[in-house]
């Protein structure tokens, strides 16, 4: 759901046939990409073409000889494709042969532009996992009428950042349709624990976002919108919470304290309520917010977190 534009695909459509692949790894050597190109080999080993035929995919860089080292330790073998982001003539190069580009390129507000744009003027469908709200803020409205003419679609934070929220939100107004024939007003996401890390790259975009608020104030603004993501002519104007410090939930008795996702998964979860036409209603608000144990242990993990995102962003 994402950020994804409702549009007819006359471009690709007519020109997917001529197209060798289906899919396209771009950045593949990151460590998110090294994951998904593992994961990719297996999901579309059995995979097939409506003729019956195999579906074919790449991975895709800039540096061959990690290209070549990741292909050595795929269970099957993969084309390899080189692609520079600073070269434009080898991204249309690239984005010509297939169907759907993921990129798992970041930080995107450095690296990320280029291959949006050949996309949108490709025609070909794109992907990626940023949790840069203000880089798809900036692909909007740069590339969305380019990708709207070409049918290209594109869709971003198709990672830990939003797929959970986003679609946890879709899945809870969906059986409160169900149950009581009206979606909920308020929904809040509390996240209890969570398997893994911050990768290098998350927080080398945290770092990225932080520079460019620093420097600009505009940027500050766009940062602090809970509907930087809608461009609707009718955007809703409802005061969303933010929990940006620690604070005691007395209905289930724990400690809150800040998720460091809840600036980009909020604007996601907006931004899908727009697309379906404002089906969860244009008063709904949504927050999101780690949650805690109760007691004095509780309370000191959540000024911890909150300090440490502080000094993070200081």
């Amino acid at each position: 759901m994402s950020t994804e534009t409702d549009t007819a695909k006359p471009t690709q459509q007519d020109t997917s046939d001529n197209r060798p692949y289906a899919v396209i790894l771009y950045g593949a050597t990151s460590f998110v990409g090294q994951i998904t190109a593992h994961y990719l080999t297996n999901f579309l080993s059995n995979a097939k073409n409506k003729d019956g035929s195999n579906v074919t995919w790449a991975i895709a860089g800039r540096d061959e000889e990690k290209l070549n080292e990741l292909q050595s330790k795929l269970e099957s073998k993969v084309d390899i494709i080189i692609a520079n982001s600073k070269d434009s003539t080898s991204l249309d190069k690239m984005t010509k042969q297939t169907q759907v580009i993921i990129s798992t390129v970041g930080p995107y507000l450095k690296y990320g532009e280029p291959l949006i744009k050949s996309c949108a003027e490709n025609g070909t469908d794109y992907v990626d996992l940023t949790g840069e709200a203000i880089f798809i803020k900036d692909m909007m409205d740069k590339y969305q009428d380019t990708a709207k003419q070409s049918g290209a679609r594109i869709v971003n934070s198709c990672g830990f950042d939003s797929i959970p929220s986003d679609l946890g939100v879709y899945f809870t107004q969906t059986k409160a349709e169900e149950k009581f024939g009206e979606a909920c007003n308020v929904i809040h996401m509390r996240v209890k624990a969570a398997k893994g890390g911050i990768s290098g790259g998350t927080i080398a975009s945290m770092a990225t976002i932080f520079e460019e608020v620093g420097e600009d104030k505009s940027r500050r603004k766009q940062v602090a919108n809970p509907y930087l993501l809608n461009d609707d002519t009718d955007v809703p104007n409802i005061r969303q919470d933010n929990i940006s410090k620690p604070e005691y939930d007395s209905t289930h008795k724990r400690w809150l304290a800040p998720f460091v996702m809840a600036s980009i998964n909020t604007r996601i979860v907006h931004r899908s309520n727009q697309l379906l036409g404002y089906e969860y209603g244009r008063d709904f608000k949504y927050d999101e917010a780690m949650w805690m144990k109760d007691g004095v242990k509780g309370k000191l993990s959540s000024y911890a977190m909150s300090a440490g995102l502080l000094g993070f962003a200081t």
